[in-house]
């Protein structure tokens, strides 16, 4: 019996630039093939079409893997954090050009002034 299957990329941290690698898995039972040929065919045959061989565990199972897609990942985000990227910014330090969109925690600028008892009210676009 063959199977195939894609092994998700759950958990990958996002490093910029980078490119990561899908990888396809199958599996062969050795056992379950007709002895018209050889093992060695068989594996041959699956070289073939992409698949390279893993390992051959001693009760005669072949895993194989192929490239099955690259997609370079530039970042991770939620889609809280690429909606508030998009959002026109509703307060501005016309000194530093920080802004702040309005939306989730108050930006640290901001804060900083509101605590330091400056009326927000002024940075507002």
């Amino acid at each position: 019996m063959t199977a195939a299957s894609r092994k998700p990329r759950a958990g990958c941290a996002a490093i910029p630039g980078v490119q990561f690698v899908e990888w396809e898995y199958r599996k062969i039972v050795l056992n379950d093939h007709h002895r018209k040929g050889d093992d060695l065919d068989l594996l041959c045959d699956a070289g073939e079409d992409g698949w390279e061989l893993v390992a051959i565990t001693p009760n005669n199972v072949a895993y194989l893997k192929r490239r099955f897609d690259s997609k370079e990942v530039t970042a991770l985000t939620t889609p809280h954090e690429d909606a508030a990227a998009h959002l026109p910014p509703k307060y501005r330090d016309s000194q530093t050009g920080d802004t702040w969109s309005g939306r989730g925690r108050m930006a640290s600028w901001l804060k900083r002034k509101q605590d330091a008892g400056e009326d927000i009210e002024k940075y507002r676009v």
